[in-house]
């Protein structure tokens, strides 16, 4: 078999959710609440922040339909008076020409504008605050729908600094616009527009959307403080609980290893007798004590593995030392390579002269053997297993590929927790408990590293493991 061109390696190691594991790591990936902490105060958080943005937008909405609806109902109502001065004075005049020069009629308290467009779009009349807007103002009228009656937002671009109005004036105005049209003995002579500037109204809204937000930002800052808090209090009791569970796995774990030694070496006393092996019943029975001991003591010293594991500062304890792991590896893979002639698989191991790594010998031994048993145990007869090992300045690569079962797509993200299996009624044929996993990702976090799976059904898995040197 091949080894991997450095290339695939890295695609395969480096991608989004190692990118983000590694984060989770950097906050103590060795501990398991410490990590539900963070979890549960990004919960929290999350909720706190949910209700905050929707105050801000209720408040926000609320004040703004409350302010615009007065100001829609003053400039109707204005509209409908000033439409009724105007019929009454057309009313007046026989030939209903508009405004002569004895005819004024003055703008409003509030008012910006009003004009009267006749029937072919023309303007018959009009006044405004700042006579030179009246190109501006007529334009962005003309806009408007020609059935338009309810009152309309409009804005009205200026140009900069224009002759004849005040500096703060020469800008983008808001302008709330409402028509009504004049009718004389039920004919139609023309529609009035009269507008209002809301321009100081927006910028007020602007300015509470920001204290709004700026008042958002400070409570969630609050309600992320107070979360961090409420979610450390309330993983103390469990947290307190879980020490005393993982303390009792490890006494009884210890504790049971005597007691299993002793029986198992009373196995193999007894295996030597010549009176007991030459009975079939009783060789048999001792095989299957020897078999099953095997399997409970292995089970014991993987449950003590996990339970120091969980234990505070687990990582420190490793003993790390600069060595060559290549000697290891070879002597885990002609051990291996024992168990695989039982079945009938063939292994390949492919590594450099020299691998030197900075880790804990029997750790990484132990993760070694992990993985090729795990890869043996579901690689069926006939099958392949192959080591391979790549060095880099920085890193050092394991992988551990077989022809095996594989393992389905919605299974890999769980295949490292504890006491999982895939197949629970093939991993009680293969004596397997669901933890060699769980031990192989907590070795690998320990060093620093990071551990990648790669399956498909029916055609193998291959475990990436990357490690710092």
């Amino acid at each position: 078999m091949s080894f991997k061109p450095s290339e695939e390696w890295d695609i395969k190691l480096k991608n989004n959710w190692r990118e983000w594991r590694g984060w989770l790591r950097r906050l103590g990936s060795a501990d398991l609440f410490r990590r539900a902490h963070w979890r549960l105060t990004a919960l929290y958080s999350g909720i706190f922040t949910l209700f905050l943005a929707l105050f801000v937008m209720i408040a926000a909405a609320l004040f703004y339909w409350i302010a615009t609806s007065d100001q829609e109902r003053r400039i109707s109502r204005l509209a409908e008076q000033e439409a009724n001065t105007i019929e009454q004075v057309l009313l007046k005049q026989s030939n209903f020409d508009l405004f002569d020069d004895e005819n004024v009629i003055l703008l409003s308290e509030d008012q910006l504008f009003f004009y009267v467009i006749g029937p072919d779009g023309g303007l018959l009349a009009g006044d405004e605050v700042h006579p030179r807007l009246r190109p501006y103002f007529l334009n962005a009228l003309s806009h408007l729908k020609a059935n338009e009656r309810a009152p309309v937002y409009m804005s009205v671009s200026l140009p900069e600094h224009m002759p004849g109005l005040a500096r703060e004036a020469a800008r983008d105005w808001r302008v709330l616009a409402a028509a009504h049209p004049l009718v004389i003995h039920g004919d139609f002579v023309g529609m009035l527009y009269i507008g209002m500037d809301v321009t100081s109204f927006f910028g007020v809204f602007h300015w509470l959307l920001i204290v709004l937000i700026g008042l958002a930002v400070l409570f969630l800052a609050v309600g992320v403080a107070l979360s961090f808090f409420m979610s450390k209090r309330a993983l103390a009791p469990i947290e307190e609980a879980y020490e005393r569970q993982r303390q009792f796995v490890a006494d009884a774990s210890h504790e049971l290893r005597t007691p299993l030694s002793v029986v198992f070496s009373s196995v193999e006393a007894l295996s030597l007798e010549e009176d007991v092996m030459k009975n079939d019943f009783a060789r048999r029975l001792l095989d299957r004590l020897r078999d099953e001991l095997k399997r409970i003591t292995k089970l014991m010293n993987d449950l003590l593995t996990l339970a120091r594991a969980d234990a505070k500062h687990a990582a420190l304890e490793l003993s790390k030392q600069t060595f060559d792991f290549r000697p290891h590896a070879e002597r885990t893979f002609q051990l291996m390579s024992e168990l695989a002639a039982k079945k009938q698989i063939t292994m390949h191991f492919h590594a450099p002269e020299q691998a030197l790594v900075t880790a804990d010998p029997d750790k990484l031994t132990q993760l070694l053997y992990i993985l090729l048993d795990n890869a043996i145990k579901y690689t069926p007869e006939g099958g392949e297993v192959t080591l391979s090992i790549r060095t880099e300045p920085k890193h050092v690569f394991l992988s551990v590929k077989d022809t095996g079962i594989g393992i389905p797509p919605e299974d890999i993200g769980r295949i490292f927790d504890r006491f999982y299996r895939v197949d629970k009624a093939r991993s009680r044929q293969q004596g397997g408990h669901g933890l060699g996993l769980s031990i192989a990702k907590w070795i690998v976090d320990a060093h620093g590293g990071a551990i990648h799976v790669h399956s498909q059904i029916g055609k193998g898995t291959e475990f990436l493991v990357r490690l710092p040197r």
